[in-house]
């Protein structure tokens, strides 16, 4: 009999040490509940052991079990659940029992498949175990049927006690996930969706002029002062896809942060993640950009803290879920145009500093909060300073809001927007381009030839900008300049129709 329970014992301690999760603490005549594994095939899986002499003791403990069984299934919500129940016995019933070994029993919502487990044939047993649960065994079988009931009962009372042990880590570890609600999580879920419901009543989400009246994040008008712009882009959203995605993100990593830091140090968190984003997104990216992605991202870098701070229980929990979220946004963010991934870096980096500074609850250290805070201060301001004294800065901001005045033909705003920076030696093409397209609609071609030649020679790869100035000579009347820039837009893009409409004209004038 000690073989038969030292080998429950074994089975029960390996597949703790797996990872199965128990469901039920030990009642005393042996019987352990453990969550079956997605591919077991399986919800539950019961250990059983008890000796049994004839069929209708198996067929009675089915039977008893039904009820119980149909309490778990609605603790654990599920519309059905199969039970695999493995008895372990001295030995076999006496009379018939093999046509209700491994045959499932149905009964309303529950399925149960009793499988007898028996010391007369050990070794042979293991195997049908494995074939059961679906998973290698490594149990020393020799050793099983040494042990002396003195060994099994220390066997039994070390699997108990790790059972104990990994209980009171699983309330430790979820002790660490009550130090708050998401209470600001969805305040700030329901702020953005009203924010983007006014947005689209007052001329879309995705209508420049809209988000910039409504607070979205504007380098030229930054520059000029509107330090909110800073604060306010996290509130808003560009089309109902970005609501949608960051809404989700809010809701499932927001939530976490906050449940883990508490709400006030969650408020603290997201607030300086989403300006540290807007900050890095105003440094290197001129274009006007608004959403919660930075601070969504800070929330990300906030549960990377709790790796350092605390690296066994992140892993534990949500590590590997967390990381693959991380480098998926990156990767996203890196390979598929219009995303401010520099915005996103800067969140990750600020949520990071952000719980440095505040630290996990009773983690509280008060110097070490102080640098952590001063580092966040010094960073954020070296930011902020470098977007202000940028010179590279200050003309990709004019020369993005050039662009926006010239499409809206407001020809002599843009060209007085550009002139200073258009007439040094270090002008970016793009500045030179615009420039010399607004002089042309002012009327000073031999000016925009000038500057457009000056753009084309730092970006001779650009067609358009060799068509502008194949225009402009025909407007001159000097055809055969014009042509030769025109074959060589045509070169770089043979099958544009306007530059073979171009061509088409040329050759009609030169027979004329």
């Amino acid at each position: 009999m000690n073989g038969i329970d030292s080998l429950f014992w074994r089975v029960v301690d390996e597949l703790r040490k797996k990872g199965y999760e128990m469901i039920q603490s030990p009642y005393p005549e042996n019987e352990i509940f453990f969550e079956a594994p997605r591919n077991a095939g399986y919800d539950l899986i019961r250990l059983y052991r008890r000796d049994v002499n004839f069929r209708q003791e198996i067929v009675r403990d089915v039977e008893e079990q039904a009820h119980r069984i149909e309490q778990l299934r609605d603790a654990m919500r599920k519309r059905s659940l199969h039970l695999l129940q493995l008895q372990f016995t001295s030995e076999y019933p006496v009379d018939q029992w093999q046509d209700i070994n491994g045959h499932p029993h149905k009964m309303q919502k529950v399925t149960m498949t009793p499988v007898l487990i028996s010391e007369d044939a050990l070794e042979h047993d293991v195997q049908e175990l494995q074939k059961w649960l679906n998973t290698p065994l490594s149990v020393d079988l020799e050793q099983a049927k040494k042990d002396t009931a003195e060994e099994v009962l220390q066997l039994k009372m070390n699997v108990l006690q790790a059972f104990d042990d990994q209980e009171k880590q699983r309330e430790q570890d979820r002790a660490v996930f009550q130090n708050g609600k998401p209470i600001f999580t969805y305040m700030f879920i329901a702020i953005q969706v009203v924010m983007f419901l006014l947005l689209e009543l007052s001329g879309g989400s995705t209508n420049t002029a809209t988000l910039t009246a409504f607070g979205a994040k504007h380098n030229v008008l930054i520059l000029d002062g509107e330090w909110w712009r800073l604060i306010t882009p996290m509130f808003l959203h560009i089309g109902f896809t970005h609501l949608l995605f960051n809404t989700f993100a809010l809701w499932s990593v927001g939530a976490a942060v906050e449940r883990v830091y508490g709400s006030g140090r969650f408020l603290f968190i997201y607030l300086i993640s989403g300006i540290f984003g807007t900050i890095t997104s105003f440094v290197f990216n001129t274009a006007i950009a608004a959403g919660a992605s930075g601070a969504i991202f800070g929330c990300l870098g906030a549960l990377l803290y709790l790796a350092i701070s605390n690296r066994e229980l992140f892993f534990r929990t949500m590590g590997t879920n967390i990381i693959v979220i991380i480098l998926i946004n990156l990767g996203i963010g890196f390979t598929v145009a219009g995303i401010d991934n520099a915005g996103h870096l800067g969140g990750l980096v600020g949520g990071f500093l952000a719980a440095l500074a505040v630290r996990m609850p009773k983690q509280a250290q008060l110097i070490k909060m102080m640098i952590a805070s001063l580092f966040l201060l010094l960073i954020g301001g070296f930011g902020l300073y470098t977007g202000f004294h940028s010179d590279d800065q200050k003309e990709a901001a004019a020369t993005s809001e050039a662009a926006s005045l010239f499409d809206e033909k407001k020809y002599s705003e843009a060209s007085k927007r550009l002139e200073k920076f258009a007439n040094q030696e270090d002008a970016s093409a793009e500045a030179l381009h615009i420039y010399a397209l607004s002089e042309a609609q002012l009327g000073h071609l031999d000016r925009a030839i000038q500057f457009l030649q000056k753009s084309i020679g730092k970006d001779p790869d650009e067609p358009n900008k060799r068509y502008h100035l194949s225009l402009l000579y025909v407007e001159k009347g000097d055809t055969v300049k014009a042509e030769d820039q025109l074959q060589k837009a045509l070169k770089q893009d043979p099958q544009n129709e306007q530059f073979s409409k171009l061509k088409q004209y040329i050759e009609n004038t030169n027979t004329q």
